[in-house]
């Protein structure tokens, strides 16, 4: 069940913001069952978030969308309003997400942090979605909502730019409900230490050939003088075939690595 992540934000884009939340996510996704066909980052653009989500909600092997980032109180944050022109759907105030952010102010106002008790124009920003959602997060660590819409048979998950906001609503309210039913991929390496990346060419290329349900990737780290040769697959057995025969060929070119 392959996932797609759409990461939005000007800052991302323009070499501001190191994008932690897609690398996070591919992360988690790998492990749940759902790895990730693809990263795209986007300025915020109404325009471009809709053709984007049009792109994604068009592909037919992704089943999971994840849109991160535009939540926030400013008019720079255009995601939910640009999401809802790409479901063809209005924006309402969403309840209970205000009544959340209302009672968010108020401690914070009664703890010093702000002027005044009253709800903004930017604060209600936040409470505005897209209608017809199939679930909204509440983030117990922001007040920008999480939400999941049922779309072109995907799951269109929306989630703020916030890392600790984002990782908080997924790992305590989305991974629970959403993501339980995955089979996660098999993860194998073998590492080595001042190997020649070129001398394993001709195995790649057989177990390509021998083994196209595991992917083979050749990594190595030019600081740390390190080889790593990782296999990916969904059956045990044979990403441990794969394995062992990289162990053993590579020991018949004088080459010994640490399998994990």
């Amino acid at each position: 069940m392959p996932a797609s992540i759409v990461a939005i934000g000007d800052e991302l884009v323009g070499g501001f913001t190191l994008d932690t939340n897609s690398h996070w996510l591919a992360e988690r996704l790998r492990i749940l069952g759902y790895p990730v066909k693809r990263i795209t980052a986007i300025r915020d653009r109404p325009k471009e978030i809709v053709e984007q989500v049009h792109r994604e909600l068009a592909d037919g092997e992704v089943t999971h969308v994840f849109c991160c980032g535009g939540l926030g109180p400013t008019p720079d944050d255009r995601t939910f309003a640009a999401l809802a022109e790409a479901l063809g759907s209005d924006l309402v105030i969403w309840q209970e997400t205000r009544e959340r952010i209302e009672r968010r102010v108020k401690r914070m106002h009664e703890a010093g942090l702000l002027e005044s008790p009253d709800v903004t124009e930017g604060n209600l920003r936040m409470a505005r979605i897209p209608a017809e959602p199939a679930r909204v997060f509440k983030n117990r660590r922001g007040m920008a909502p999480g939400v999941v819409y049922e779309a072109s048979g995907k799951r269109l998950f929306v989630l703020p730019g916030v890392p600790m906001e984002l990782k908080g609503i997924f790992t305590e309210e989305l991974e629970p409900e959403f993501l339980s039913d995955g089979s996660a991929a098999t993860v194998r390496e073998v590492r080595f230490t001042f190997a020649v990346e070129a001398k394993f060419y001709p195995l790649m290329r057989e177990l390509e050939e021998a083994f196209p349900d595991v992917s083979v990737g050749s990594y190595p780290n030019f600081e740390t003088k390190e080889l790593v040769i990782r296999c990916l697959g969904t059956d045990p057995k044979r990403v441990d075939a794969v394995i062992e025969l990289v162990r053993r060929r590579s020991e018949l070119l004088g080459m010994v690595g640490d399998s994990r």
